[in-house]
């Protein structure tokens, strides 16, 4: 079995990675600043799931109590229960859907949950659908989001952060758009698609500082296919290509990690624009190295047929 995760990103929020089902992802997003939870793409698969939200308010308690003693407060009763209402889900798939109705049965909320899903996937259960442009709020966090058709035609990704602390960096939730060091298969799309999708992904920071940015910029895939994809990789960038052996020692501290029982998420983006080489399709100078084709679209159909 999987182990759970944690990422904090910054002080203010954190992101833990649940690994359900055969090889799928649940997200649990904490604000640590309001002491909020969303759920990104829940499955049926939710005693892991709930398992975690259990521990995490326990923490939470710990926490609470220990700060009582701290200042001397003998009242150690204030039971802390987190605001839990929302579930972000990136697309319409069973695996990624399932538990969008069952898991608001399941956990003590304050009020109605809000799923929200993209406004041409026809998300089950979704009561908010979103598009491109729109932002909502998680607590404090703010989430901005994207609309990446290709793998469904309504598929979105969800850009998270903290807007007081936007140097912390950004959890970016790409769904079975694009996975570490890979894409997601075009049931509903193209290469030209997938390329404008990724387009957005590659050029996230281009207001800001982007290759700082890039580092901290946090990539949170739908399943753990890492070392499927980074194989591949390795198997195409030739010996002397100058990120081959960056690659071949990324494919070895992943099939580490995937040994250890442990996820490989999250990657960063400064990372995926050298491993991923369908994310590389945005770069002109690659696209020309690898010669199969003139056009980003042209390498993306290549390397999209030829991916075991």
């Amino acid at each position: 079995m999987m182990k759970v995760v944690e990422k904090c990103i910054g002080s203010a929020f954190s992101v833990s990675a649940i690994p359900v089902l055969k090889d799928n992802y649940t997200y649990i997003i904490h604000d640590k600043t309001t002491n909020t939870l969303a759920a990104v793409d829940v499955s049926g698969d939710l005693t892991p799931v709930l398992d975690y939200i259990k521990h995490l308010t326990s923490e939470m308690n710990t926490h609470n109590n220990n700060n009582n003693n701290n200042n001397n407060n003998n009242n150690n009763n204030n039971k802390v229960s987190p605001e839990f209402r929302t579930i972000l889900s990136t697309h319409k798939h069973w695996d990624h859907t399932d538990g969008n109705t069952k898991l608001p049965q399941r956990v003590q909320t304050n009020g109605p949950f809000r799923i929200v899903g993209g406004v041409n996937d026809h998300v089950p259960g979704a009561t908010q659908t979103v598009r491109e442009g729109d932002t909502l709020m998680i607590g404090a966090l703010q989430v901005e989001v994207l609309d990446t058709p290709c793998h469904t035609k309504g598929h979105v990704m969800y850009k998270v952060y903290y807007p007081q602390a936007k140097n912390d960096g950004c959890a970016l939730f790409t769904g079975d758009t694009m996975f570490i060091g890979g894409i997601g298969a075009f049931f509903e799309g193209n290469a030209a698609e997938m390329c404008r999708a990724l387009e957005k992904v590659y050029h996230l920071n281009s207001k800001n500082n982007s290759e700082e940015a890039d580092q901290h910029t946090f990539i949170f895939p739908g399943h753990e296919y890492t070392t499927k994809f980074l194989e591949f990789t390795c198997a195409t960038l030739s010996a002397s290509h100058p990120d081959a052996k960056f690659t071949a020692a990324q494919l070895e501290r992943y099939k580490k990690s995937v040994a250890q029982h442990t996820p490989t998420v999250p990657s960063t983006l400064a990372e995926e624009k050298r491993q991923n080489l369908f994310l590389r399709t945005c770069d002109e100078k690659f696209v020309r190295e690898m010669k199969h084709g003139s056009t980003s679209e042209a390498l993306m159909q290549y390397l999209y047929d030829t991916c075991p």
